[in-house]
């Protein structure tokens, strides 16, 4: 099976005040293949951010290799990685991110207007249909301010998934959630992400949740493992 995202002996340095540089990650190889889950965890530090933004074609590799479904995307700019990105790759932080003075449906709404421009009845039945799954349709109305932080952040991931990716990445999204509403946040997000076929990568320090999902790899000593 094709990969969606492949990093071939990636690695990555920083200036270090002016003398030499430092390593974050070193030799680092990893597929992601559409309708899987796949979880990195590491302590704080490690490396896990940096990744991240390599991976979504934030950052450069210093050496290495970037494929996004095998097009090699290592000398692209800045534009034309943010067009590749579009219907291709979506996020979902550990803030949600909302636009205050929009509603819940309006904020799901907002990413498939920057998309297509328009927005058709369909994209209206399709987000209700998200908003019912996430358990928050009786927030569709209401605006962020008004929202628990679990409510929110079903409402980052419904924005998330309503332009249909194919591969979503999730940088540690239950961060500010209490330990059970954390717990069911990365369970909606596996099973919603495996029914619309998209494969899913999720950045998180908890070791339990990460053996929630397919693969689980570990970022230690600028090297990734699979657990």
């Amino acid at each position: 099976m094709d990969a969606l995202v492949e990093l071939r002996d990636v690695s990555k340095q920083f200036p270090f005040q002016g003398k030499g540089s430092f390593t974050v990650l070193q030799s680092v190889s990893l597929k992601i293949v559409p309708e899987i889950s796949v979880s990195i965890t590491g302590e704080s530090g490690s490396g896990k951010s940096t990744l991240l933004h390599l991976i979504g074609g934030l950052e450069r590799p210093s050496s290495g290799h970037i494929f996004w479904k095998n097009r090699p995307i290592d000398r692209d700019s800045i534009n034309q990685k943010a067009f590749l990105r579009r219907g291709f790759m979506s996020f979902v932080f550990q803030s949600a991110n909302l636009i205050p003075e929009l509603t819940v449906l309006e904020n799901v709404l907002f990413a498939l207007r920057i998309l297509k421009g328009q927005i058709e009845k369909i994209d209206k039945i399709r987000s209700q249909q998200f908003l019912e799954q996430l358990g928050i349709a009786h927030c569709a109305n209401q605006i962020p301010a008004h929202l628990s932080g679990g409510e929110r952040q079903r409402t980052a991931i419904a924005r998330a998934l309503i332009t249909n990716p194919q591969i979503l990445i999730a940088d540690e999204p239950t961060g500010n959630l209490d330990k059970a509403n954390a717990q069911n946040v990365i369970t909606l997000l596996r099973d919603l992400c495996w029914e619309n076929h998209a494969a899913l990568l999720l950045v998180t320090h908890n070791l339990a949740f990460a053996q929630l999902l397919d693969q689980s790899y570990w970022l230690h000593d600028h090297t990734l493992n699979a657990c």
